[in-house]
């Protein structure tokens, strides 16, 4: 919503309401201190007109101005409006085009309830100054407590506030000479550290370019300044080592370890990981996951979650179970078991831990589930990545994806999960699989297969 928008909330009186900030520069300003709420920096401003406050979040780069009155509110109760007349939230960015300038977004507090675009140039004339912003990656809570007016910029490690490195930092350094976890931790902390930077050192370039042509950057100051990198970024852990590491990792059962592993869903989705999507299986109307269903014994209760139970204990109910497949140490959640909607959570490999070469491939309708059947008698969930899916009985991505992987698999039962960007699998494969029903189970030989791989 631009500055000068109005909407029917406004003032009807008139039709001329003004904007808290329209109404320029008060002879009486004085920064008060930075109060912190709910995730927020909120610093203020006395003015002959009431309190202002502009916010930055800890958590992430954007601040909601109706997020941040809530909890001013919750806070302050019905002296808020003494307190603060308006609320301007700092944002990243205002437009994708070059030279960055950070967007900044308003809410009046006695006014129409609409959150609306202003101006840093706007905002330094109410306070009489230009006022500080904070880039996302340079958003350090004890260098904003202190700054006042006048301050030069804080020197700060550069580091996102919605991808925090202290978890990596803190378990790496438990570990041995050697550790495989140590490594992949201190990798990627140093990695993360060194995008930040590079990244904030660009756009402090770019705001800098902006305001020496007078843009709006020119009517801002800046709260801090990232710190000079000293050690370089090895190269990346090879894959054997990131994989042990990761493997050793959710295995855990400590706080520390939930962290880790939530970074890593947050960087890259657990690319390293041994496991792959989480597949939710029907035992009342598929057979298969019946007979593989009879395998799972009682998870440990006398012990916390490791980090893969906890990913699936987050979705459950009081009355669901939490499993253990022996086969592939996977955890699995049985969810309303007994009940008409009973099913199983549980994930998919990335490979399968096997030597035993593909007998068969069973596709059940309900779930649009794959089972691998390999020569030993074994059954198997289809090796999936997180994200991108496998199908059957159409001609969409998913059946492009599972025809590839069943081309690999029949060559080699340990290749990885297949990605989208592989090569095509034989047309023959991929129209046995479209033409597959999707109302009932079907089981496919090997010697299908191989058949409609060469047809």
């Amino acid at each position: 919503m631009g500055l000068f928008t109005r909407t029917a909330l406004d003032d009807e009186s008139d039709g001329k309401r003004e904007r808290w900030l329209q109404r320029g520069h008060s002879s009486e300003v004085a920064f008060d201190a930075v109060e912190f709420v709910d995730g927020y920096a909120v610093l203020r401003w006395d003015t002959g007109r009431g309190g202002l406050g502009l916010a930055h979040s800890l958590t992430t780069g954007n601040a909601s101005c109706r997020e941040v009155v809530r909890a001013l509110r919750h806070r302050h109760g019905v002296s808020l409006i003494d307190r603060y007349a308006c609320l301007v939230a700092a944002q990243t960015a205002t437009q994708v085009a070059q030279p960055y300038v950070p967007q900044l977004l308003a809410y009046d507090i006695d006014g129409s309830g609409t959150q609306y675009e202003t101006r840093w140039a706007q905002l330094a004339a109410a306070l009489g100054q230009p006022a500080p912003y904070w880039f996302h990656t340079l958003r350090d809570r004890d260098a904003i407590a202190a700054w006042r007016p006048g301050s030069a910029p804080a020197v700060v490690p550069a580091r996102d506030v919605a991808t925090p490195i202290t978890a990596l930092t803190e378990l790496a350094a438990d570990e041995p000479d050697g550790s495989p976890v140590a490594e992949v931790c201190w990798y990627l902390a140093r990695e993360v550290r060194r995008r930040d930077h590079t990244l904030v050192t660009r756009q402090i370039a770019e705001l800098r370019k902006d305001a020496a042509g007078g843009g709006d950057g020119a009517h801002l100051t800046l709260g801090a300044v990232p710190a000079s990198l000293l050690r370089p970024t090895p190269p990346e852990p090879t894959e054997t080592v990131r994989r042990a590491g990761w493997l050793s990792i959710i295995e855990r059962r400590d706080v520390l370890a939930y962290r880790v592993a939530d970074f890593a869903q947050h960087w890259d989705g657990g690319r390293d990981w041994h496991t792959g999507a989480v597949t939710d299986l029907y035992p009342v109307s598929c057979t298969t996951a019946q007979e593989w269903a009879k395998r799972l014994t009682p998870a440990a209760d006398d012990q916390p979650p490791t980090v893969l139970e906890k990913g699936l204990l987050r979705h459950a109910d009081d009355a669901d179970v939490l499993l253990h497949d022996p086969i592939t140490s996977l955890p699995v959640l049985h969810h309303s078991p007994g009940g008409r909607n009973a099913r199983f959570y549980t994930y998919s490999l990335q490979r399968l831990p096997t030597r035993s070469p593909l007998a068969a491939v069973v596709l059940s309708g309900s779930g649009y589930t794959c089972w691998i059947r390999t020569q030993d008698g074994t059954l198997w969930l289809a090796p999936e990545r997180e994200g991108s899916g496998i199908g059957f009985g159409y001609s969409g991505n998913g059946c492009h994806i599972l025809a590839r992987l069943i081309d690999v698999l029949l060559d080699d039962i340990s290749a990885s999960a297949a990605r989208s960007s592989d090569p095509a699998a034989p047309r023959g494969l991929f129209e046995l699989l479209r033409d597959t029903p999707c109302d009932r189970t079907t089981t496919y030989t090997r010697a299908q297969l191989l058949a409609a791989r060469t047809n």
